[in-house]
């Protein structure tokens, strides 16, 4: 059961519990599109936005009342509220919090007491919850929904990502030299791992499990829309961004080759689309192919001259670009041009805030690299 607050959090909530019945209150749907139509932050109308959009696109597939399957072995469904099935004890029908806690006592009561867990992130919730005994899960960090899009090197979430990476490696790399660490990981008997394997490991191992079936469920999701409509944008970059997603989780160029051609077909409808340009480029860069990365980046602020995520992302390049070593600091002050115009651009925009503050951070270091060499930085 999944509250309002989530789904702001996290647009495509739904998409995080595979092999799961995801259920949305009507009270929710409704608390939506006031969001929608409010005078609130234009990044969570966006995120309102963008949730009825999904879930337009899965209405296709049948009514959302009755249940649509979509990605492996999961169901969304809405639910609606209905005072004359009645309401637990200390619930009522007052506010939104105690309908979504008589949805879910509904199902409890009409499926024979079976498991429902409520993920939110308000603190009344949980406690009104807790007393009636039903299970509540807070969606942690890594669950958050990026508002800014396709930036290079991000600065938790990049943390994160190379981390986990490395933990999943050491994992694999432990089971090729040592089999036995298999069976006390429990790998060999259940795809589940049990608790009793080395807690760190076993903590990221399953975090990477839960994050591939999460994307494999949104990819299924989009493939299934695109047989109908093989031009529909939403779903050919949103198919793009899993695979792009799934490619920086899991390491495999594969995936990234995948969303390289979605993100191609979407641009072949919407040429002039920045965002999906920029993210075209960045699948360049991680296949290896600055050349065409850089073309598309100028390309993107040729178009769009106050796309700040552009010039972050050429700064990047030009910053790490080992292609030419006799070129590498005339490549470090054409980096600092562009870092300074992400800072320009970014000053009045609290979105842009995060990546003002790692592109001052390469400016001072493409400074002091200068200055090592003999090139006095300009000043700012």
């Amino acid at each position: 059961m999944l509250d309002t607050n989530v789904l702001l959090y996290n647009p495509r909530a739904i998409y995080a519990f595979p092999d799961a019945d995801v259920i949305i209150p009507d009270i929710v749907l409704g608390e939506l599109d006031k969001v929608k139509t409010s005078r609130a932050d234009r990044e969570l109308r966006y995120r309102s936005r963008e949730i009825s959009r999904i879930l337009f696109e899965l209405s296709e597939n049948g009514r959302l009342t009755d249940g649509v399957s979509f990605g492996k072995n999961s169901i969304v469904r809405v639910m609606n509220f209905d005072p004359a099935k009645g309401a637990p004890v200390l619930s009522g029908s007052k506010n939104s919090d105690d309908r979504i806690l008589s949805i879910v006592y509904y199902i409890k009561q009409e499926d024979s007491g079976r498991p429902v867990t409520i993920v939110t992130n308000d603190l009344n919730m949980l406690l009104k919850a807790q007393t009636l005994g039903i299970k509540v899960e807070h969606p942690g960090e890594e669950f958050a929904y990026s508002g800014i899009k396709r930036a290079l090197f991000k600065l938790k979430a990049q943390k994160r990502a190379v981390w986990t990476a490395a933990g999943v490696a050491a994992v694999i790399a432990l089971i090729a030299f040592f089999p036995q660490i298999a069976n006390h990981l429990g790998l060999r008997q259940s795809p589940i791992i049990p608790e009793e394997g080395p807690p760190s490991l076993v903590k990221q191992w399953e975090r990477y499990q839960s994050d591939v079936n999460a994307l494999k469920a949104q990819i299924d999701t989009y493939e299934t829309i695109l047989k109908k409509r093989p031009k529909d944008m939403g779903s050919l970059v949103g198919i793009g961004n899993a695979y792009y997603n799934l490619g920086k989780v899991t390491t495999k160029p594969e995936y990234h080759k995948e969303a390289l051609k979605y993100y191609k077909r979407a641009l072949e409808i919407e040429p002039n689309n920045s965002s999906v340009r920029n993210d075209l480029a960045m699948e360049y860069y991680y296949l290896g192919m600055n050349d065409l990365a850089v073309s598309e980046l100028e390309r993107v602020i040729k178009d769009d001259k106050d796309y700040y995520q552009a010039y972050y992302n050429l700064g990047v390049i030009k910053m790490n670009d080992p292609s030419n070593t006799k070129e590498y600091f005339k490549n470090l002050t054409k980096a600092k041009e562009y870092f300074n115009k992400v800072v320009e651009l970014t000053e009045a925009k609290p979105a842009g805030s995060r990546l003002a503050l790692q592109a001052r951070d390469y400016i001072s270091q493409i400074d002091a690299q200068l200055e090592a060499h003999g090139d006095k930085p300009q000043a700012q």
